[in-house]
């Protein structure tokens, strides 16, 4: 499979499962609610997710940071490596994709955030893009240790060079769109935090 068809085809079955999950979840789930902070291992710096300016900033670097990635996955590298990096880059791609705007949708009424449902035996609740995150770490590190110990051999080449002129743009077109749904979203931030009923 090319580097495009990977990168395309983890995205769209990451994104289509989690969003198709949290829309399920807001119907149908109890103790579903919307995160509007980050990951709970942040602590207390959780507050700046939740904060509809200093949130909406995030959420606009967070964007750029998944096209960067994006791009960076589509140069030569392992097929395990560029798998992995997709799974990560299309888990956050669908948090943030609910920060943005999608949970009009997935959760009509909510607030701005991250739908979150699945029980993880600690205090926090998670979504299936936690799951992708957590599989493409797994397989990060299963790459990782490939290559390790492949080391003596020649292995592939990862190119050094900068980012092109399209690569530059792109991540700038995903910035600047970010920007304007962030905006609208650090707005209009009110709503529920669970389902009614």
């Amino acid at each position: 499979m090319s580097a495009q068809c990977t990168v395309v085809a983890s995205l769209l079955v990451v994104i289509a499962t989690d969003q198709a999950t949290k829309w399920w979840a807001w119907r149908h789930v109890d103790g579903v609610f919307v995160n509007t902070g980050g990951y709970i291992l942040l602590g207390r710096a959780r507050w700046w997710f939740a904060d509809p300016a200093i949130g909406a900033v995030a959420d606009v670097v967070g964007s750029a940071l998944v096209a960067a990635t994006l791009c960076w996955l589509l140069r030569p590298r392992s097929a395990a490596a560029r798998l992995g990096g997709a799974l990560v880059a299309a888990g956050w791609a669908s948090n943030l994709l609910d920060r943005l705007g999608v949970h009009r949708w997935t959760a009509p009424g909510s607030a701005r955030g991250v739908v979150d449902f699945l029980q993880g035996g600690g205090p926090g609740r998670h979504n299936v893009a936690d799951l992708w995150i957590v599989l493409g770490f797994l397989v990060l590190g299963w790459a990782l240790i490939r290559r390790l110990r492949t080391r003596g051999r020649v292995t592939e080449r990862i190119s050094a060079r900068p980012p092109s002129l399209r690569e530059a743009v792109a991540v700038l077109a995903v910035a600047a769109t970010a920007t304007a749904l962030a905006v609208g979203s650090a707005i209009d931030h009110a709503g529920r935090y669970a389902p009614a009923g």
